[in-house]
């Protein structure tokens, strides 16, 4: 779909002999103030629907807009205009098409993802669970926190969709592989536990997800900048890589207003990694942290990971063999590493729109009602932190929405 409207509305601008650019595949399209008025009359009058974005775009843009063709569908909760061409009108000349507050590097993203459905995973699991002689209501080990609804199918819908210019995708698991999932795909790579793990024959299986994410500089071919995204994280519109990455590259997080020392129960284990994190900030830069993280796609710089695993070798190791979460993991990816880029000049706050939903609330349908009424989001995450008194009725509900907020197959997908 967006390759048409590419082709149609680039084929439309030669034809009129109208002046544009482009800074690097998968970017917008530029086009100078002037040229893009007469341009646009042209793609209506030719029955593409052109319909402007928000402020998603080049810092040297006075607007971006999408142009999709008559096939693309309309109406319901989706706003689909990440799935049309992108053009970015430039105020001033074309001569330089990245402006000096713009980030336009290579950008991959990881993914990590299970399965508890698949049987092998599940009987492995269960044996772990009586070997730790860990209570299943236990937070850390809870069985929720490893069911799958086709999060991953429509995660990757909506990055594809919004996210155009990411390069590579690296989905990290078990040894599993969705069955929707393509066989091949040029930009797509699964990524075994066993190729990441420093010393596999000790540490797997696990049941980590603080274990996983402590090896995740181990990916081979991995991009200095990268989004690590959970699989219950979604792309609500077209985003620009700004959103994520400074001029040269910082990582921009997104804290929240809550302190996690505030926390209700102190002891689940993101509070206790919270704990340790801010005691690790405390010993190597001499100061504390305080506030969470939004659940969102995390931007990261493979240097700081590189640095953590310089100044916390023996604990990442120590991390890595832990099967389930444990009192004394850290959270890299979704906090300790924004910390470390703070102080290392390689990252700092920013804020998006964004909504967050815990599937085992008593207040899940209102919320969910809410998410299908919000228009405008950048990300939004569904999450379960505990099982629910109703799963099925609540999967459901939880797949309805997806599927109809994210009705285009990807590239991904067989």
């Amino acid at each position: 779909m967006r390759e048409n409207a590419e082709r149609d509305s680039t084929a439309l601008a030669a034809e009129l002999g109208i002046e544009f650019d482009r800074a690097a595949p998968g970017l917008p399209f530029t086009i100078h103030t002037a040229n893009w008025e007469r341009l646009h009359h042209a793609l209506a009058a030719a029955g593409l629907r052109v319909q402007r974005l928000h402020d998603a775009h080049s810092n040297a843009a006075a607007a971006a807009w999408s142009v999709c063709t008559s096939a693309a569908p309309t109406g319901g909760i989706a706003d689909l205009r990440g799935c049309g061409a992108v053009w970015q009108v430039f105020p001033g000349g074309l001569e330089a098409l990245v402006d000096a507050q713009d980030f336009n590097g290579t950008v991959d993203a990881v993914y990590t993802w299970v399965d508890a459905n698949d049987p092998v995973w599940y009987g492995s699991y269960q044996q772990q669970l009586r070997a730790a002689a860990r209570p299943a209501g236990d937070s850390a080990v809870n069985l929720a926190r490893f069911a799958s609804r086709d999060e991953l199918r429509y995660s990757l819908r909506s990055l594809e969709m919004n996210l155009p210019w990411i390069d590579k995708i690296y989905l990290v698991t078990a040894g599993q592989r969705p069955a929707w999932l393509a066989e091949e795909h040029p930009r797509l790579n699964v990524v075994d536990h066993r190729e990441i793990f420093s010393n596999p024959d000790q540490c797997l299986p696990t049941f980590n997800s603080h274990a996983i994410e402590s090896q995740l500089a181990n990916i081979p071919g991995l991009s200095e900048h990268f989004l690590y995204v959970n699989d219950d994280v979604f792309f609500g519109r077209y985003l620009h890589p700004n959103t994520f990455f400074g001029p040269v590259g910082q990582a921009k997080y997104c804290l929240t207003k809550g302190h996690f020392a505030e926390a209700e129960d102190l002891g689940l284990p993101i509070n206790q990694a919270a704990a340790n994190n801010r005691q690790v900030i405390l010993e190597h830069f001499g100061r504390t942290t305080s506030r969470k993280f939004q659940h969102v796609a995390h931007p990261q710089r493979l240097d700081v990971h590189r640095r953590i695993h310089k100044d916390l070798g023996s604990r990442i190791a120590e991390i890595a063999t832990h099967d389930f979460r444990a009192a004394t993991d850290l959270s890299i990816p979704s906090s300790l590493a924004h910390q470390y880029a703070a102080r290392l000049g390689m990252g700092y706050p920013t804020s998006v729109k964004y909504q967050y939903v815990d599937i085992g609330t008593d207040s899940f349908h209102l919320d969910m009602l809410r998410l299908a009424r919000n228009s405008g989001l950048d990300m939004f995450c569904i999450n379960e932190v505990l099982s629910a008194a109703d799963p099925n009725r609540r999967s459901h509900v939880v797949s309805e929405f997806l599927s109809a907020s994210f009705p285009i197959a990807s590239s991904f997908e067989k």
